[in-house]
Parts: structure tokens; C-alpha cells; sequence
């Protein structure tokens, strides 16, 4: 809502944002049986084997932080 004329903060009115969400389903869902084929001739064109990219598939961004979730030590604590 905003502040009224004496400067005191009034919240919107509504629902938390998390109110009433079911926290259970993560949003992966099976892979369809019929579909199993062409998961697998597509995993065929784009990858040597499970974790290397074939040569020829192009990277937008090589040098992109691929650690950004996870919790990195400072130069002092690494040397503890």
C-alpha cells in the first residue's frame, strides 16, 4: 500500500506469497515412453558421452559463473 500521511507503513492486503503453495511437487515430470526414442537420438547428436558436449554444438557463454549458488571461501578462510 504505501504510507499514509503520518509516515506509518501500511502492507498491502492479500495472501503471502507462499501461502497455500504445496512444496511436495518440484515440477519434473516422467519421460513420456513414446517420447523415449527421440530423447535418446537427441542425446545421441549433441553429446560424446554423459557429461561432454560434442565439439560442434555451439556455448553462448564458455566463462559464465558455474558455481553461483553454491558458497565460496575468501582468500583468508582458504588459507586456514
Amino acid at each position: 500500500m504505501g504510507k499514509d500521511a503520518n509516515g506509518t507503513f501500511h502492507p498491502g492486503k492479500g495472501k503471502p506469497s507462499g501461502a497455500n503453495k504445496d512444496e511436495s511437487n518440484t515440477g519434473l515430470q516422467a519421460t513420456p515412453p513414446e517420447k523415449m526414442d527421440e530423447y535418446l537420438e537427441i542425446t545421441d547428436k549433441y553429446f560424446v558421452n554423459d557429461d561432454e558436449l560434442e565439439p560442434s554444438v555451439p556455448v553462448r557463454h564458455p566463462n559464465r559463473n558455474t558455481s553461483k549458488g553454491e558458497e565460496t571461501k575468501s582468500p583468508e578462510e582458504r588459507d586456514l
